[in-house]
């Protein structure tokens, strides 16, 4: 797109204006009238000439808006060490496209042992990758973890490894031994099923950690009993509970006043900025992408809040006491949630998780 400029002004006589524009050879690509107020979009060659016939004619000029190739020229102006922070990360780009500067970790180990092993056999954030062995290092690093194997591959500058654990073979069982079917949680039976032993409870049974739900041994119709190992399915319903206490006030976020900008550069990921210096903050980002670097320019707006309390019934204070209920919930919480119960009273909210554990 070609340099252009769209400028908005005021003042009387607009028609008149126009057509010295248009006498003095100065194109007019677009006209918007509205009252006194004018906009006009003219070519980038025209600028400096439109402006100073305003300016010479007493015209009230509100606003330039630069389009196009003008709008990167302006922005360059105004940022005249921009170009050069740019053309280094061009040439430290170059420079370390054979090092590695991040390491993604997926698989069955967690990150900090894989990047520990994999310090140990020489790999790290910094390290030539062009001179090192890829085979050799898969190897190593599977010995390293004791994994079943592990793959590493190179994309640029990021380096991607996946290690895999050695998989497990379950002993045989031994039918022959007498064995219990035992609650390993609190919970109420939901569904039971017996394929060997003597059911000990029953659907809607409330049971305890340790409780034998299906036990080991075989009833006969004389009396007579023998020990087995007891197979079946209890499906046991199991929950938690949060309880979030109303004390007639509720917390507001409100703005101070105090806005600080900043800008910063988006890299491989991660943005080059200045710190906020508010402890409490409202952040709102805007991007702008330079081409054909494919830069990242992001503009950072950060607004200073604080938290106030205000009085407050506990209708308005509900979904505050139902959110922090949950939360205490969930921190008591070990199972995979399958529904939630909330309970309100005068005094707070109590919050219930249920879920299902199969014990067989």
């Amino acid at each position: 797109m070609r340099g252009k400029c769209k400028i908005t002004f005021e003042g009387l006589n607009v028609n008149r204006l126009l057509n010295t524009l248009v006498k003095k050879g100065i194109t007019l690509c677009e006209v918007e009238r509205k009252g006194k107020k004018c906009s006009v979009t003219v070519p980038a060659q025209d600028i400096k000439h439109t402006i100073a016939l305003l300016e010479e004619r007493c015209y009230n000029i509100i606003g330039k808006k630069f389009i196009g190739t003008t709008a990167l020229v302006e922005y360059m102006r105004k940022r005249f060490l921009f170009p050069i922070f740019c053309a280094l990360c061009v040439v430290a780009i170059a420079l370390s496209s054979q090092h590695c500067l991040a390491i993604e970790v997926s698989g069955d180990f967690d990150q900090a042992s894989v990047l520990s092993a994999l310090d140990e056999i020489g790999v790290s954030v910094g390290t030539n990758m062009s001179k090192l062995n890829v085979n050799n290092l898969q190897n190593a690093l599977a010995n390293k973890l004791d994994a079943m194997y592990a793959v590493i591959t190179r994309y640029g500058s990021v380096v991607y490894v996946n290690a895999v654990k050695r998989k497990e073979i379950s002993p045989p069982i031994d039918l022959s031994v007498r064995r219990d079917i035992v609650a390993n949680r609190d919970g109420v039976v939901k569904e039971l099923l017996c394929e060997e032993g003597t059911a000990l409870v029953k659907v809607g049974d409330t049971v305890s950690r340790g409780d034998v739900l299906i036990e080991g041994k075989r009833l006969f119709n004389d009396g007579t009993s023998q020990d087995v190992y007891a197979m079946g399915r209890v499906v046991l319903e199991i929950s938690a509970v949060g309880y979030a206490q109303f004390d007639g006030y509720r917390t507001e976020t409100v703005e101070t006043g105090n806005v600080f900008i900043c800008r910063g550069v988006v890299l491989f990921g991660k943005e080059y900025r200045r710190d906020c210096p508010f402890e409490q903050y409202t952040h709102e980002a805007k991007d702008t992408f330079l081409y054909p670097l494919n830069l990242c320019v992001r503009t950072n707006i950060f607004r200073e809040t604080h938290t106030v309390r205000v009085s407050a019934t506990i209708d308005e204070c509900l979904d505050d006491l139902r959110e922090k209920a949950y939360l205490i919930a969930m921190n008591n919480c070990n199972f995979t949630v399958s529904s939630t119960e909330y309970v309100v009273d005068s005094n707070g909210v109590t919050a219930t998780l249920y879920g299902r554990c199969v014990v067989q």
